[in-house]
């Protein structure tokens, strides 16, 4: 994902600036979504896309457009029916994948979690309640909140160019304590800053506070009631669950998360994340630039945008470098699950949701269409063909 630094702006200027992207418009969406008859805990329920308003030519096109920009998988779900699918030559549905970035969504909802069972105060808690030497280190440190650390604006240095913070982190024998070493760059709150640093010490900070790793809580009470067989997610040396990435997941589970946000946090009945959290995630915190030229932000370790200039129906998402994304677009009932192993052109995920926003047509179930199904047949089949371009992989 982008690693940008930028000055906030005043509320007034903000809230003119990012109009196109709405918070309270995007809740009262999730809150016109109906809950599931049947959850894929166990096994997607299956539609054709037209049977769910969705031209199958179209999203045909979408995967012709993408397939050959070392895209890895896709999972499209309507109104919780999975419609479609691909994957490229070295994947399937029961690999696991690296989804990089995306762990920091995994780890908001675990502080949202933690915050519900009163394991945390709230957002507004200081960091320092839970690290009290950092007031000897710099005093604005201790001042630091878990909404600075979920919305990227802690205030910490951290250079982003060629990932050296985040590589010099990986190295080092204390991860956490690397992290609380850094020097202040600014106040906290008042510079979006994509620290990988923020997301790691929220695990650490959670870990404090519910007394076990944060993979291991996410496993019991996240993962396994969402039906996740398999995952994987890696841990520092201190045992610290790495709260920024080094998260493994196939594309389908990927799609169930997204597919929990939809629902407002509820699955099978059980309000697995607090309903509130899922709306505060999805409020304008801070206004990275995106280079779409589309005007949003960033929530709690989510992104927020409109799809595209063109397409203004909203959309959160979870993100991940290289193509790893879980689009959520409550407008149209919809989540889109990508990965991928593009590392020279990281808005490919982006073009492909808006290949196949144009393919929806519908509230309704569309006409069947035999020669749409079979352009779609015939794209996946050219798909799973395809093989990794190393001239994307590295940058």
């Amino acid at each position: 994902m982008r690693r940008e630094t930028i000055t906030m702006q005043p509320l007034r200027v903000l809230s003119s600036v990012t109009a196109a992207y709405s918070g309270e418009k995007i809740v009262q969406q999730l809150n016109r979504i109906k809950p599931l008859s049947q959850w894929p805990t166990t096994r997607w329920l299956t539609a054709s896309p037209e049977e769910q308003g969705i031209d199958s030519a179209g999203i045909a096109a979408a995967v012709e457009a993408c397939c050959s920009r070392n895209l890895h998988s896709f999972v499209l779900v309507r109104n919780g029916c999975l419609v479609a699918e691909g994957y490229s030559q070295a994947w399937d549905e029961e690999k696991l994948h690296p989804v990089y970035s995306i762990a920091k969504s995994f780890t908001s909802a675990v502080a949202g979690m933690a915050i519900d069972m009163g394991l945390l105060e709230g957002v507004d808690q200081r960091a320092g309640d839970f690290f009290p030497e950092l007031a000897a280190k710099d005093v604005r440190k201790s001042e630091i909140t878990i909404a600075q650390l979920l919305s990227m604006s802690s205030g910490l240095e951290w250079n982003n160019r060629g990932e050296q913070s985040s590589i010099e982190m990986a190295d080092a024998p204390d991860w956490l304590g690397y992290v609380l070493e850094r020097p202040m760059a600014e106040a906290p709150g008042t510079v979006f800053r994509y620290c990988n640093g923020n997301a790691h010490w929220m695990s650490g900070l959670l870990q404090q506070a519910i007394g076990i790793p944060v993979a291991l809580y996410a496993e019991h009470k996240l993962l396994r009631p969402l039906g996740v067989r398999s995952f994987g997610w890696g841990a520092d040396p201190q045992g610290i669950t790495i709260g920024s990435w080094a998260l493994y997941l196939t594309a389908r589970d990927m799609a169930k998360f997204g597919l929990l946000y939809l629902q407002g946090g509820l699955w099978e009945g059980e309000e697995l994340v607090p309903r509130s959290w899922v709306e505060a995630s999805v409020q304008l915190r801070q206004r990275p630039a995106f280079r779409d030229g589309t005007q949003g932000g960033y929530g709690f370790n989510w992104w927020l945008k409109p799809i595209s200039s063109d397409i203004p129906a909203l959309v959160f998402y979870a993100a991940g470098s290289g193509g790893q994304r879980i689009f959520v677009v409550p407008e149209w009932n919809l989540v889109l699950a990508t990965t991928g192993n593009n590392q020279r052109d990281d808005y490919m995920p982006e073009r492909l949701l808006a290949h196949m926003a144009a393919a929806v047509k519908s509230e309704r179930a569309l006409p069947e269409n035999k020669k749409a199904a079979a352009k779609l047949s015939s794209a996946l089949a050219s798909f799973n063909k395809e093989v990794d371009k190393p001239e994307l992989c590295s940058l």
